[in-house]
């Protein structure tokens, strides 16, 4: 059996490098102890955020510095003008293996998540299923956002959940199925959400969801101040016209993601008072993980005002 990991370099340009440089570790050290299968590693990539020779430098000093054993294959693949979506796309349309593993490049497999996915996958080889994905928060920015941002808190639970939403930072399925249905278009200047919309789909075709628990993998939180404003603002925009595509539409989207906004403000003072002791948030920074977590809200709140206001401002500002 081959397998490909589909890895797309955009998350890479945003986080900080030193989180790719561990999952190339960790991909590396884990496909190595597989040995029933054989491993190809695909990067895609658009040349105007970040040449070849940069990422194929940055692998090559990664395996080098680690002493890491190469993959049977490894490919960097540009694909112009495409951001992170469309990355995913190509990646698949390119990929040798029949089976894939799609990744994103700033989260960070804990030890076991390759074994725990390929069994996973050998378990239920038609449906997709995903690592369980939290946030890294080994700083303050990092306990805020695993705390009330949309990823679960850290879990030690080990099972097999089957859900009707997924996240598209790392799960396995076989190849041929999201070929056969690709990341769809999203609206102009939307650019996350496109992994909800296939996922409703795909639901509708009968095709299952699974979170592997067995499988953790970490997420880092916005990095820096200016990424945490875009973030929202570009959140707000996207989960506003969200309620406009066919699978969402409700009568009157301004009160629904007003409403939305009013029900992540309270569960935001509720999971960081309930989940605290889950990523060691001491009970003096409470307040202050509080009113960064409803001031990343309220500008959540603001690109949805904007984006109904001034949509096509909105549609060219905050790019992700």
């Amino acid at each position: 059996m081959k397998i490909t990991f589909v890895l797309e370099w955009e998350n890479a340009i945003l986080s900080e490098l030193d989180r790719t440089s561990e999952l190339l570790t960790q991909i590396h050290l884990q496909s190595n102890t597989q040995h029933q299968a054989q491993f190809e590693l695909l990067i895609l990539h658009n040349s105007e955020q970040v040449p070849e020779e940069f990422i194929s430098d940055f692998l090559r000093n990664v395996l080098d510095e680690k002493n890491l054993p190469e993959m049977e294959e490894t490919r960097v693949l540009d694909v112009k003008d495409a951001h992170y979506f469309q990355l995913k796309n190509e990646g698949l349309r390119h990929a040798k293996g029949e089976t894939v593993i799609i990744l994103d490049s700033d989260i960070i497999p804990q030890a076991g998540w390759l074994e725990a996915l390929l069994n996973a996958h050998q378990k239920y080889p038609e449906a997709i299923i995903a690592g369980a994905t939290h946030i890294d928060y080994s700083d303050f920015i990092g306990k805020c956002f695993s705390l009330a941002w949309f990823f679960p808190a850290p879990s030690d639970r080990s099972d097999m959940e089957s859900v009707n939403l997924i996240f598209s930072n790392n799960f396995i399925c076989k190849k041929q199925l999201i070929i056969d249905n690709p990341y769809p278009k999203m609206a102009e200047g939307v650019t996350r959400g496109a992994d909800t919309l296939l996922w409703k789909e795909l639901e509708r075709k009968g095709v299952k969801l699974f979170i592997c628990h067995q499988a953790k993998a970490s997420h880092p939180a916005p990095n820096g101040w200016e990424h945490f404003f875009n973030r929202a603002l570009a959140e707000g925009r996207d989960d506003y016209l969200r309620l406009f595509e066919k699978d969402f539409r409700v009568d009157h989207p301004a009160f629904r993601f007003f409403k939305i906004y009013l029900l992540r403000s309270k569960n935001t003072i509720v999971r960081i008072w309930k989940n605290r002791a889950k990523v060691n948030l001491s009970l003096w920074q409470v307040p202050f993980a509080t009113i960064t977590m409803l001031t990343y809200y309220l500008f959540y709140l603001i690109g949805g005002v904007i984006t109904k206001a001034t949509p096509r401002y909105a549609k060219v500002s905050w790019q992700i």
